[in-house]
């Protein structure tokens, strides 16, 4: 059985090897790399599997970069960039690639800033101006500067309350006391106040230059026409040599560090922290394998121990921070205070016997195979594509690098592993952090943790582990037990996924079973009558893919992805978890356990859980307003014949929609679908009838007190089903008050700098769902942001929306859902649910029509009929003045 299985890996693996050196060396004209006069960078690759185009800019700088006093500009800057030019004003940026359907943002790292938009190609030329304006001509207004600190203040508050950045804020800064890798990316309260526009300026001058950046484009355009825009928009930027880097180096360690520290939350965070090379090291190939070893899926080493044997954790994950300098490899889990101490031994003796034994021959061709396969996931966005190509270039100064670094995981040897766990993974270079509940706070103390790293290190010595497009087809059937089945061939990609819906989840619960169509999807790869939940979990990884079940509002199955040449194991073992589960009590019981640890742990996400008490408030009658995961009496009290009987009643092959979608044959397919699920008989009884939720005729609000930096507020109105052509105007209502360029963005945190995040949105059900709006402000501005939303909505009931805001707010929706659909993934998905809730699977085509059919007149009529002011739900999260106001 062994050797079996070792083959089967083998023959894998060499199957991938062959597809990625395919993929190497196919069509190599379709990426250039190019050099402007004024010394820009220029990527541009030809991919012309959707008509898409991802466009970057990479700068050379981050925070890495910045001196103490002004930590944080780099991140500011990345704010202030699209914060207007000399031709657009605030807000038009983001509204001009929305208007098209398109994406844009950026993100600051501490080596990098990075502008990224995704648009549809037929507007390439869009993205390119608007790019290029806001990277040369930027107005860095000083008024909007004012108000983005204060936006971006909120950010570093809304940071100080999560408790996972927290934790890694302070690894950060234990283990770097002289690298500013040991600084926040996005800086402190007191540095970040203190910015001028002198800075801003200055910091622009030196670091913002050609010389210092990469252009990236990848997708469905023309290399050369392609070129010969980007030498036009760039024309004015003078040659400039890129500034010197100046970052101190950091002393190695020479002795444990520990750092322990206290918040108002539920469970405990533990982080262990090692010191590892750049990322350009010859060490980085042995030590991304190690990282697979140990923390790669739930046959991983950390996993397999910490988490399903021991029961030490709700959570762990391991991996490695390899950046331009010396980075850190990262241990962080999830558990409970008083397993803290014996944690850290458990983890340090796992580390040890990999430094001592190495990985064994299945895990190491299992964890190469997964590395491999992450470059050719990546290949199926544009965006996967050029932000991939932007950082070979920007960080690693090798366009070539994939092919370098595959072939340097390929040349890993268990000694490899062994060598680095033993060289990094020891006490001395060691980092540990803790983040405790206040009120458990002696669970651990620093010398506790001295203690347990000593006596791990004296029970275990040196511890240190394609592209040629064919016609698409896509093909309906019917089986004799009343299965659909729909095919989608799309062999752009050597991926394939499958989705399997009932009608289910939510809709169908009461207060009594509440979460459990959602502990009965999580319990399908928990055992079957042919593999233990353990050969699941070995085989999916072994084939680089996955199986999971799924409960929502509307319905409940379980899906897959898989490379293609894994086709008929993925649908087998996609039916084996669908129609063979035996709901093992002990795999109950672990279930059960994580799932009242993560009902526990809700109130720590604040958004959240301001929409949680949100649909509660609207949702008085209708099971929409309950939890998806239950509640810990409805958790608590379920029982194996429960899960059985919901199994058996909702899991009906009259009922099911099976969708398959990627590199597949259709007539193959249908054949393999009819072995595998031809005999699933199920006489299950009709389903039973929601209740209908009433009409709100006031105001009702719900809270709860949370002494935080930030209060969250939700407005809800009852909203439509997903089958009502009012759902449209909706969503059209809803794009132009949400987004970076819509209503609600524009005035609450452009103009009024009253939070960071800010949102409108809208949910469809088969039944009636939500409509409504969220920010996050000051406790001292509820009153104003409260305010402000609701005369953004009066406004939108009252005024026409402008064609301009119309026609934005379509083309961002439909560009949106084309982008959405790249991936065979959500292609599956998305032609399941339309089936099963009644649209047809072939709904994508439909969609783009009933938006753009949506009028002004059709927004003002949905908005006055839907948002009544004098009707909805409001939940306020946050400390006792903003909630008892």
């Amino acid at each position: 059985m062994v050797v079996k299985r070792i083959n089967t890996l083998l023959l894998a693996f060499a199957v991938l090897f062959t597809m990625l050196a395919g993929a190497a060396s196919a069509e190599p004209s379709k990426l250039h790399r190019h050099e402007l006069d004024n010394g820009l960078t220029v990527i541009i690759e030809e991919e012309r599997s959707a008509p898409v185009v991802s466009i970057q800019m990479w700068v050379q700088v981050g925070s890495a970069d910045e001196p103490d006093r002004i930590a944080g500009i780099s991140h500011v800057f990345e704010h202030m960039l699209f914060k207007g030019t000399e031709k657009r004003k605030v807000g038009e940026i983001a509204g001009m690639i929305e208007s098209v359907g398109g994406d844009i943002n950026a993100y600051t790292s501490f080596d990098n800033t990075v502008y990224h938009l995704t648009v549809p190609s037929r507007h390439f030329p869009t993205g390119l101006d608007v790019i290029s304006d806001a990277i040369q001509r930027s107005s860095l207004d000083e008024g909007e500067l004012a108000k983005e600190l204060e936006v971006v203040l909120e950010e570093i508050r809304m940071n100080e309350d999560n408790p996972g950045r927290r934790l890694f804020k302070s690894a950060l800064g234990a283990a770097f006391k002289v690298h500013p890798y040991g600084r926040p990316v996005i800086g402190s309260i007191e540095t970040v106040k203190g910015l001028t526009r002198k800075d801003m300026v200055e910091f622009f001058r030196k670091w913002y230059v050609p010389g210092n950046m990469v252009l990236v484009f990848v997708g469905d355009v023309d290399h050369g026409e392609a070129l010969k825009e980007v030498k036009a928009a760039f024309k004015d930027m003078r040659r400039k040599s890129p500034p010197r880097r100046t970052r101190p180096a950091e002393p190695a360690q020479k002795g444990l560090r520990t750092e322990v520290f206290t918040m108002q939350v539920q469970d405990a965070r533990l982080g262990m922290s090692f010191h590892i090379p750049p990322v350009k090291d010859e060490d980085t190939y042995a030590i991304d394998v190690l990282q697979m070893v140990l923390s790669g899926g739930e046959t991983s080493r950390l996993y397999r121990k910490l988490k399903i044997e021991d029961e030490l954790v709700h959570s762990v994950s391991g991996y490695p921070m390899s950046l331009r300098d010396p980075g850190i490899f990262f241990i962080t889990s999830v558990l409970e205070p008083e397993k803290a101490e014996k944690t850290i031994g458990a983890t340090l003796d796992i580390v040890g016997r990999l430094a001592s034994e190495g990985p064994d021959h299945q895990e190491l061709q299992k964890a190469k195979f997964n590395l491999e396969s992450d470059f050719v996931y990546s290949r199926e966005t544009m965006s996967g594509l050029a932000g991939k190509l932007g950082y070979f270039e920007a960080t690693l100064g090798d366009l070539d690098y994939e092919k370098k670094y595959i072939e340097g995981i390929r040349r890993v040897s268990a000694e490899d592993v062994k060598r680095v766990a033993r060289e990094y993974f020891t006490p001395g270079n060691m980092t540990v952090t803790a983040l405790l509940p206040a009120s458990k706070k002696e669970a651990l103390t620093s010398e506790m943790i001295a203690a347990s790293v000593s006596a791990a290190a004296e029970r275990a010595k040196a511890e240190a582990a394609r592209e040629i497009r064919k016609e698409e087809r896509t093909t309906r059937f019917e089986l004799e037990n009343g299965i659909t089945l729909i095919v989608k061939e799309v062999h752009s990609n050597p991926t394939v996924a499958f989705y399997a819906a009932f009608p289910g989840g939510l809709r169908f619960e009461d207060e009594a079973g509440n979460g459990i169509g959602n502990f009965t999807a999580g319990m399908l790869t928990m055992g079957t009558v042919k593999r233990t939940r353990e050969e699941l979990s070995r085989e999916m990884e072994e084939m680089a893919g996955g199986v999971g079940g799924f409960s929502g509002w509307n319905s409940t199955g379980a899906s897959g992805k898989f490379l293609s040449i894994f086709f008929d194991k993925g649908l087998g073992m996609l039916a084996d978890v669908l129609l063979n589960p035996t709901f093992p009590e002990k795999e109950i019981e672990k279930l059960r356990t994580d799932t009242l640890a993560a009902i526990q742990r809700q109130e720590d996400n604040l958004p959240g859980y301001t929409f949680k008490l949100l649909y509660r408030e609207l949702f008085s009658k209708h099971p929409y307003g309950l939890p998806v995961i239950g509640t810990k009496e409805s958790i608590g009290s379920l029982t194996r014949d429960d899960l059985v009987r919901h199994h058996r009643e909702f899991f009906a092959p009259g009922r099911m929609v099976l969708t398959i979608a990627g590199d597949v044959d259709t007539d193959q397919a249908h054949e393999k679908v009819k072995a595998l699920f031809g005999g699933f008989k199920n006489d299950a009884p009709p389903l039973p009838t929601p209740p209908i939720e009433p009409a709100r005729t006031s105001i009702e609000s719900t809270g709860a007190v949370k002494e935080k930096e930030q209060a969250h507020i939700g407005i809800g109105f009852l909203g439509t089903t997903i089958t009502d052509e009012d759902s449209y105007p909706l969503r059209v209502m809803t794009e132009v008050l949400s987004g970076q360029g819509g209503r609600l963005f524009v005035e609450l945190r452009d103009r009024k700098s009253l939070a960071y995040s800010v949102s409108a949105f809208a949910r469809e059900g088969v039944d009636r769902g939500i409509i409504g709006a969220y920010i996050a402000t000051a406790p001292d501005k509820k009153e104003e942001a409260l305010k402000g939303i609701l005369s953004e909505l009066e406004r939108i009931r009252r005024e026409p929306v402008t064609s301009e805001e119309l026609n934005r707010a379509k083309r961002s929706i439909i560009g949106s859902y084309e982008i959405g659909l790249q991936s065979v993934s959500n292609q599956a998905s998305d032609m399941a649910n339309n089936e099963l809730y009644g649209l047809g699977y072939g709904f994508h085509k439909e969609f783009p029509g009933k938006i753009e059919a949506v009028t002004a007149e059709d927004v003002m009529r949905v908005a006055r009929k839907y948002l009544d002011l004098d009707s909805y739900a409001i939940s306020v999260v946050g400390p006792t003045a903003a909630v008892k106001d």
